[in-house]
């Protein structure tokens, strides 16, 4: 698989997984009007600045499935959060198929003066990197109690990311990407806790 033919984008231990033919293959081509809906939060004039301890409920190993349900081209998607400290969380991720490693994702949430911020990046099972120099950053820009949208400051092919947190212990990453060839798309995968 090579990279020119896939695009991997994350954010918050939300795997994009963008190719137009991996999208249809996978099913995660079309979103519903009421998903796209869901991803909107209401900022208010009181709501309280968040912390990194906001984020603690996300410590732990988490599992999610890309693609459509009963699918053999199902993808499995794991991760493993370390809670905050010194300002910093630390997470791991890693995306295979039935018979490989596609992808291993190192992400951080840094509490900055800026607020907060996600950083991240993709490495090939051998770790080589797959962004140029830099991780990628989304800026937290609007939160409510079980819902943490983050955007990217640059123009890029990932706009955003909404973290919410189910009441089930689960939750469930949305990302609106554009893809290279400028079409829209919608992703969302539901990760349950291990325990």
């Amino acid at each position: 698989m090579r990279f020119s033919r896939w695009c991997l984008l994350s954010a918050f231990g939300f795997l994009a997984f963008h190719s137009s033919a991996a999208l249809a293959r996978h099913g995660t081509a079309n979103a519903s009007h009421a998903q796209r809906e869901n991803a909107i939060l209401v900022v208010t004039p009181d709501q309280k600045a968040v912390t990194l301890a906001d984020f603690a409920w996300l410590s732990g190993r988490w599992e999610g499935q890309l693609g459509a349900p009963g699918s053999e081209k199902q993808l499995s998607a794991e991760q493993q959060w370390m809670p905050p400290k010194n300002g910093t969380m630390q997470g791991f991720f890693r995306l295979t198929d039935n018979e490989k490693t596609i992808v291993i994702e190192l992400f951080t949430i840094r509490e900055t003066a800026a607020g907060i911020i996600f950083y991240f990046r993709h490495f090939s099972p051998e770790l080589k990197p797959w962004e140029g120099t830099e991780a990628y950053h989304l800026n937290l820009t609007k939160w409510d109690a079980n819902a943490f949208r983050f955007d990217n400051p640059v123009m890029n092919q990932l706009k955003d990311a909404i973290l919410t947190r189910n009441a089930d212990d689960t939750y469930t990453s949305h990302g609106d990407i554009t893809g290279a060839d400028g079409k829209p798309t919608v992703i969302e995968v539901t990760y349950h806790r291990v325990k």
